[in-house]
């Protein structure tokens, strides 16, 4: 939660608390405000200890408060009530309901910020807008995987050198990844993966791309070194591809230009008249601060705004749906050496883990998302048991709440149909061709 959402909160239970005279209070007065104030309390445990969306936790707060007054329950708050719930829920299926077609249509419509690659077979069936450089959020953690594995083959890397959770969380903000981090942390525990405090290197490597930690990330990229990864890329022909560089600690960059004098219109024209090489170069320093203990992590508080976070956004490490297509293919068609083709696969195939469906379907399927507040990335490259392969690549940007929410939803349904359905296929390919 921002501070305007605390100030709001503390505001309603100051406001309930609020003396009236004694002889005016009934029972039913200190009943309300008693409900009230839990409900403000029990939205700000769940957000603050469950980490539930704040979004999510007024609308059930409000639910409450419906649910737990007295006059809710009369006979007219009920079919008003009634009324309320049937619109919504007719309104609620209409929208989320299952639509493959609201992302081909988003992309029709949106040209100027979208890109979508298909590869069947080996044949590039649908290259829409693909040799465009779009920023690629976390799903440029598919390359950071590809040199990995190629250290692994080349045995300048130990799948089973233990590594400190503590030197991964010198790279761990607090809100700013989706607690992805936290959530892979809580599963190596679980499985009981940490002892002494440390975890397998390959172990760390998963949690960047089945969890999309991006304090692994950074890890990785300082293990790997950014020259080796920015190397890699073009000796796989990745021609489109911007130079790699630390994801968590280029968030830091606002406040270590900003001054007690610039607002946040100047802020923002200060970060985007940044050279990129500059930019770049200070999220390297600002990174290796963190790793040195110059920064620490815990000690931050993240609380930048829309308007700053869209810069950062913006700036992420770009390339082209043409480039992760052809990655996809390498991948796909095991152009890498036997034993890093091998430890790729294990590391980008967790959708055959998730789900046991997948199995009965495909012989490989590998994937990596990447998304922000305005961006909804995602590559995947899949094999079914007759040996049909595809490749596809959706980059998405400047998407606004609604869309992402939209894409999100519709985006699983929609990849599902494209590798289910030679016809579907056909049908976003002269869609997209028009």
């Amino acid at each position: 939660m921002n501070i305007w959402a605390w100030i709001g909160l503390l505001g309603i239970i100051l406001f309930t608390l609020m003396p009236l005279k004694k002889e005016n209070k009934s029972k039913e007065d200190f009943r309300k405000v008693i409900v009230t104030v839990l409900i403000v309390l029990g939205i700000m445990i769940a957000v603050v200890i469950f980490n539930v969306n704040y979004l999510v936790a007024l609308i059930i707060g409000f639910i409450a408060s419906i649910v737990l007054d007295k006059k809710t329950y009369t006979k007219n708050r009920l079919i008003i009530y009634g009324a309320i719930v049937l619109v919504i829920g007719i309104a609620g299926y209409s929208v989320f309901r299952d639509n493959p077609n609201y992302v081909m249509n988003h992309l029709k419509d949106n040209p100027q910020s979208t890109s979508f690659y298909l590869e069947e077979n080996g044949e590039k069936l649908i290259t829409y807008h693909s040799d465009r450089v779009r920023p690629l959020a976390s799903t440029v953690k598919m390359l950071i995987a590809v040199e990995y594995a190629m250290q692994i083959d080349a045995g300048i890397l130990n799948k089973d050198h233990a590594v400190s959770v503590d030197d991964l969380n010198r790279y761990y903000i607090k809100n700013t990844d989706g607690n992805a981090h936290e959530e892979w942390l809580r599963t190596m525990n679980e499985e009981g993966k940490v002892n002494n405090n440390k975890v397998i290197l390959h172990d760390v490597a998963r949690g960047m791309v089945t969890y999309s930690s991006n304090a692994n990330t950074d890890y990785l990229i300082d293990l790997l070194g950014i020259a080796a990864i920015n190397e890699r890329a073009q000796s796989l022909g990745l021609t489109q591809q911007e130079e790699v560089y630390p994801i968590v600690s280029a968030l830091l960059i606002p406040d270590h230009i900003k001054t007690e004098s610039m607002d946040e219109e100047q802020l923002i024209k200060e970060l985007e008249s940044l050279p990129n090489e500059e930019y770049r170069e200070l999220a390297e320093e600002l990174s290796k601060q963190m790793k040195e203990g110059t920064i620490k992590a815990e000690e931050i508080t993240f609380e930048s705004t829309l308007k700053v976070q869209k810069v950062w956004s913006d700036r992420l490490i770009g390339a082209s749906a043409n480039d992760y297509g052809k990655l996809l293919g390498i991948i796909s068609n095991d152009e890498l050496p036997a034993k890093a083709a091998e430890t790729a696969r294990d590391l980008l195939e967790w959708p055959m883990e998730l789900n046991e469906g997948n199995q009965e379907l495909f012989t490989h399927l590998g994937a990596k998302g990447g998304s922000t507040a305005f961006i909804l990335n995602d590559a995947l490259y899949a094999e079914n048991h007759r040996g049909h392969k595809i490749e596809m690549v959706l980059l998405t940007d400047d998407l606004n709440v609604w869309q992402n929410i939209l894409i999100s939803h519709n985006l699983n349904s929609f990849e599902s149909k494209l590798l289910s359905s030679e016809d579907y296929r056909l049908k976003v390919q002269k869609e997209l061709s028009q």
